[in-house]
């Protein structure tokens, strides 16, 4: 009489075996919906969409991935730093330019430009300035460069070429500005050099139809 009731025992502990392990809490549920066109998705937890071919995944607790630590924000750049003012000195510049009154007044003397036997270009006055002597390196009769060796230079002489009489408005303009430049921005070696160069040049431009000032209307007699 016993042995039916063991039939029912076992066959109860068969079916717990086999009963689904996706129904306990710590199951999840996939589904894997392929809609008319192919296209497969895959959905955790929420069924697919109606007209969808749906399938089924039971499988179990799913560990979640813990949020990663926020990294710390990069340190903002440095400030750039804060200078103070400078004045940006760039050399002489044109800025004169002749006033039309000054069209009745005599063309301005004639300039050169002249170059120096190292490179150097410079406007003057004279076509054949006069020659300077470069200091030679002298040596001893053994050879050496010792004090007391003597000293000789060599002469060199500058190439000077006359400006056209259309140029020379802007030459005897720029000649000025430079001096101008020399006065304000040099060193205040022989100060009263430059001064007397700048004014002398100055007066041949406003005597001439260069001047960037209006000429004075001359004194009328009493």
């Amino acid at each position: 009489m016993r042995k039916p009731a063991v039939i029912a025992a076992f066959a109860l502990a068969v079916l717990l075996a086999l009963a689904p392990r996706a129904a306990s809490a710590q199951a999840t549920l996939f589904y894997k919906c392929t809609n008319s066109r192919g296209e497969v998705s895959m959905q955790n937890g929420t069924p697919c969409a109606a007209g969808m071919k749906q399938e089924v995944r039971r499988i179990g607790e799913v560990k979640t991935v813990p949020v990663p630590a926020k990294k710390p924000e990069p340190a903002a750049a440095a400030a750039a730093p804060v200078y103070g003012d400078f004045v940006l000195v760039s050399g002489p510049n044109m800025k004169r330019m002749p006033v039309p009154e000054a069209a009745t007044l005599p063309p301005p003397p004639p300039l050169f430009q002249c170059r120096t036997w190292q490179g150097d270009t410079y406007f003057g006055e004279s076509n054949a300035p006069a020659p300077r002597c470069v200091p030679l390196q002298v040596t001893g009769i053994d050879g050496s460069a010792g004090l007391g060796a003597g000293s000789a230079c060599e002469m060199k002489y500058d190439a000077c070429t006359a400006t056209p009489a259309e140029q020379l408005c802007d030459a005897w303009l720029r000649r000025l500005d430079e001096a101008e430049f020399k006065l304000k921005y040099a060193s205040r070696d022989d100060e009263a050099g430059r001064k007397a160069a700048f004014e002398s040049i100055d007066a041949k431009v406003k005597a001439s139809r260069c001047s960037p000032v209006a000429p004075e209307p001359p004194a009328q007699n009493p």
